[in-house]
């Protein structure tokens, strides 16, 4: 041979995602020696090798392993000008037809050996011609050419496929036969065309693929010419019937043969299946044009062309152009399709805002490319996700162009004033409901976080309920201070409205480690806020004007001690308190003074023992008599006693309004 076939074969780059690619190169070879003969009824074979030995252990043979393919075709065969060509490296024999002249070596990149056995006309005689392909240092083995009187035929075996491709290689022979129809569509769509039958040597069954096509797979054929950088495209959309079709394919070819195979993606609510009176499909979009025949690599599994233009060099087109192009002129022409699916979407994605997702309301015109990326199949959780994005990308494009408008202000001119303030009109309309959306979505948690209290609070199926430290955990998270949680994370305003403002905060921790104290007290309260100070002059200040304490208790708790007495429990961390000093920031100490004042909740279930001790320390009961209050004159401390249905049932209440303004 006039080829070094071993290093030839090594350079070939065939991905075992294209573990097909040598079987189509057998194709394409029938169909041009068919076209090449005087044959009017063209017809080509195609059967399965399986692993008969792997196939006995399994009860579906059509699945079994796939160890090789033969190729049988009524074409002209293996005369002198093809076998001289076969022979010849990167021959340009077939260059006019798109060919490279390497596609054989293909064979040898995904199977072990080929054998080629071919009948053909040599000076009115019949003549076979017998040889294997290999990768041996001549390339060729075993060669005999004799005259033999047999019908005009060549048979090429595909033998003993390498793992890495079988084991990407579909099994079953529908699908086999749907991967063939989808690579040569273009020779489906003509009317000369050689019938091509496909068989299984293991299960017998037998598919022609003419049948196929025109009973299962394509319905209506439409056709789009788009420019893309000046260059001229061809696009054939299909529709695909099959079962055996999973996805929406764009397929760039080259010389009418499919070279890239990709999902079809990047197109609002495209859905998997469309229906066409009463079928299901799925779209395949062939897409041609010159650059793509001049440009497709010997491999015929890429284009030689820059995947994107980088800026460095002056480029007339890259790939990135191609699919940009491509997938615009698809958008276009499944609109039709699409607008059904979409107008279905949105009002799911309305309904879900008027439902669950209120918050969204203010700003949901706002978001129409968020809208779009949303798939038509999306569950409420990823619709909510997705709105989510949506809502932050808003507001950092509004302060994008906020700045912008700042900085335009100082250009103003009596030319441009009207559209500065068209511009700055609708930037004021876009701010206003991202702030109104801002505010929803606080509103909308407070709702949720009441909830959550509710079920918490509630008894559990194991009998009991909720440890006090859950409870806890919802309104201040234990062992941290103010310093360490942020105002969102968060629920004081369960309590009181007013402790969401604070200087400083300390939770389930010592007194000693609050950082506005000097105390060695290591009494624990539950929670203990200092209040903001209130500067009524420059000389030095205590940097807290009151104190507030919360303690909480188990739910339905009704046993307790004496040191457990929650009353008890709070006047004593006042006197810890009280006994200790404070610290300015400056690092100074001040004596806390007896007139500071504090407020105390205690936050537990009145339970009989509860109401025994609100009795023994005069308290008074709230009018709605679910919780307790007292003034205590010598520790000037206020305290209330909220039970859980009270702390529940306030919250509502504060919060109402803005719920029954958000139908929440």
């Amino acid at each position: 041979m006039k080829m070094d076939v071993i290093g030839r074969v090594r350079n070939v780059q065939l991905p075992v995602s294209k573990p097909l690619w040598p079987l189509f190169e057998a194709i394409m070879n029938s169909v041009q020696a068919i076209n090449d003969s005087d044959e009017k009824n063209g017809k080509i074979d195609i059967e399965i090798i399986r692993d008969n030995q792997g196939s006995l252990l399994q009860t579906d043979h059509s699945t079994a392993d796939i160890v090789g393919f033969l190729i049988k075709d009524n074409g002209i065969g293996f005369d002198e000008k093809n076998y001289e060509a076969f022979l010849t490296s990167d021959t340009t024999y077939k260059a006019n037809r798109g060919g490279k002249g390497i596609g054989r070596f293909l064979w040898l990149a995904a199977f072990e050996s080929v054998e080629i056995d071919s009948v053909f006309e040599l000076d009115g005689k019949k003549t076979r011609r017998c040889f294997k392909f290999c990768t041996s240092l001549n390339g060729v083995e075993e060669v005999s050419c004799a005259e033999e009187n047999l019908p005009r035929r060549t048979k090429v075996s595909l033998l003993n496929y390498k793992k890495k491709y079988s084991a990407n290689c579909p099994k079953r022979i529908e699908s086999i036969a749907t991967h063939i129809i989808e690579q040569f569509l273009d020779l489906f769509l003509s009317d000369n065309r050689p019938e091509i039958v496909i068989h299984d040597n293991s299960t017998g069954e037998a598919l022609n693929l003419d049948n196929i096509y025109e009973k299962e797979i394509v319905g209506k054929i439409e056709q789009k010419d788009i420019t893309i950088k000046q260059k001229k495209f061809n696009m054939v959309f299909v529709r695909l019937y099959s079962t055996h079709v999973g996805d929406h394919k764009i397929n760039l070819c080259a010389n009418d043969r499919v070279v890239i195979s990709e999902k079809l993606s990047g197109i609002p609510n495209l859905i998997k299946r469309f229906i066409d009176g009463g079928k299901e499909f799925v779209w395949a979009i062939y897409v041609h044009s010159v650059i793509l025949d001049s440009s497709v690599n010997q491999e015929r599994t890429n284009f030689n062309l820059l995947v994107k233009d980088e800026g460095l060099l002056d480029i007339e087109i890259t790939m990135a152009d191609i699919w940009e192009g491509v997938r615009k002129a698809c958008k276009e022409q499944l609109q039709p399709f699409t607008a059904p699916i979409a107008k279905s979407k949105l009002e799911r994605i309305e309904s879900f805002v008027a439902n669950d997702g209120v918050m969204y309301r203010p700003i949901l015109k706002h978001l129409e490319s968020t809208i779009e990326t949303i798939s038509p199949e999306a569950q409420d959780d990823e619709i909510d996700q997705c709105l989510y994005r949506g809502y932050h990308q808003l507001q950092a494009d509004l302060r994008v162009a906020g700045q912008k408008l700042l900085q335009d202000a100082d250009n103003i001119t009596d030319a441009n004033l009207e559209q500065y303030k068209e511009k700055f009109n609708d930037f004021f309309e876009k701010i206003t409901e991202a702030n109104s959306a801002d505010l929803a979505r606080y509103v909308c948690s407070r709702k949720s976080i009441i909830e959550f209290l509710k079920k918490q609070l509630n008894i559990k199926t194991t009998g009991k309920y909720s440890e006090e430290e859950q409870i806890h955990d919802i309104i201040f998270p234990r062992g941290k201070t103010s310093d360490e949680v942020l105002f969102k994370d968060h629920n004081l305003w369960l309590v009181d409205e007013r402790l969401a403002f604070h200087t400083y905060l300390t939770s389930d921790k010592q007194i000693k480690q609050a950082k506005l104290l000097q105390n060695e007290s290591k009494k624990e309260p539950d929670v203990l806020i200092f209040d903001k100070a209130m500067a009524f002059s420059e000389t030095l200040q205590i940097p807290f004007s009151s104190v507030t304490i919360i303690e909480f208790k188990r739910p339905a708790r009704n046993e307790y001690n004496d040191n457990e007495n929650p009353f008890s429990q709070v006047f004593e961390y006042i006197e810890e308190i009280r006994n200790g000093k404070a610290l300015t920031k400056e690092g100074r100490t001040l004596s806390v003074t007896t007139n500071m004042p504090f407020y105390c909740y205690i936050i537990c279930d009145i339970t009989p023992v509860l109401k025994k001790w609100a009795k023994n320390y005069s308290c008074t009961q709230t009018p709605d008599g679910i919780g307790y209050f007292l003034q205590n004159p010598n520790y000037n401390a206020y305290c209330e006693v909220i039970s859980y249905d009270k702390l529940v049932s306030d919250a509502e209440k504060r919060n109402k309004a803005f719920f029954n303004k958000m139908g929440l």
